[in-house]
């Protein structure tokens, strides 16, 4: 796929650049052209521009004012949390050389993934809460879709599996819940590992996700706060006893995971803590984190 033309443009103060911005709509996240682009002199604003390819002939694609439909149409199918539809990988902050190894990690996964080709190796992030896991998967999918108008999707697991329950609730067929998520083409599951009483039930939907996204050969990014057995930390879930992500999840998904991603430890100090501490020190009157 062809990358968009570089137009060079100084930095506008609302989009920083980019040519687009995030506006909520209906508990929706729409990216939206930014008015810097809508006189781009190239394009007149449509984002599409005819260009010629290394052979000669002469193709359309996407302008690099930001306005091209098709990169935003991909900005908007990321389904972002609100807190991280400005997260990206440059504006991610390393505390600890495990955090600085999982983010030339991640620049390596964007940097070289090519759309449409089978078998690319995935990413686990492993970590205690706080450490940016989050960040970078959502960076990775921005920056996925700004650059190579990659199409990928974010998911929670635990509100995932709420959507496929009353999916299931409505009639909604195995395959008709399973279809969209095959389809995407960098699928990032955060909180994996988390989840209810059901843990049976829990698995074998996981096991489906894995399993389809494996045999369509498509990467699957993931994110856990639960370590492997050889890890010098532990997690536990409210109430419960500490637990590693293979009991979490089952020897069987534990091992097909090994197989698809190559495993990062995210470690560090717990920022979303940090921060409300230092909120707190400002203002004894508050009483909760906001994040």
């Amino acid at each position: 796929m062809a990358e968009p033309a570089p137009i060079p443009k100084p930095s506008c103060a609302l989009c920083g650049g980019e040519g687009f911005s995030f506006q909520q709509r209906d508990d929706k996240a729409v990216a939206v052209v930014c008015e810097c682009a809508r006189g781009c002199p190239e394009c007149g604003g449509q984002g599409r521009v005819y260009a010629r390819d290394g052979r000669g002939y002469e193709i359309l694609r996407g302008c690099g004012c930001g306005a091209d439909p098709r990169r935003l149409s991909a900005l908007t199918g990321l389904q972002l949390p609100s807190k991280f539809l400005d997260r990206t990988l440059a504006s991610y902050r390393c505390y600890h050389p495990a955090q600085q190894r999982a983010l030339l990690r991640a620049r390596r996964f964007v940097d070289e993934f090519v759309p449409a080709a089978a078998g690319q190796r995935a990413l686990l992030f492993c970590g205690p809460p706080g450490t940016g896991k989050t960040h970078l998967l959502c960076g990775m999918l921005r920056e996925l879709a700004v650059h190579k108008s990659v199409r990928g999707r974010y998911e929670e697991f635990f509100l995932l599996l709420s959507d496929i329950r009353d999916g299931f609730s409505r009639g909604l067929s195995s395959r008709e819940w399973l279809e969209p998520l095959r389809l995407t083409d960098v699928l990032a599951i955060d909180e994996l590992g988390k989840g209810g009483k059901n843990r049976e039930w829990e698995q074998g939907v996981l096991d489906e996700i894995i399993s389809v996204r494996y045999n369509a050969g498509r990467p699957t990014l993931l994110a856990t706060n639960y370590p492997r057995a050889t890890s010098d930390w532990e997690f536990k879930a409210d109430g419960a006893a500490a637990e590693t992500l293979e009991q979490r999840v089952g020897p069987r998904i534990f091992s097909r995971i090994h197989e698809m991603c190559d495993v990062i430890d995210v470690i560090g100090p717990d920022q979303r803590k940090d921060q409300h501490d230092a909120r707190k020190a400002r203002d004894p009157s508050d009483h909760g984190p906001r994040y």
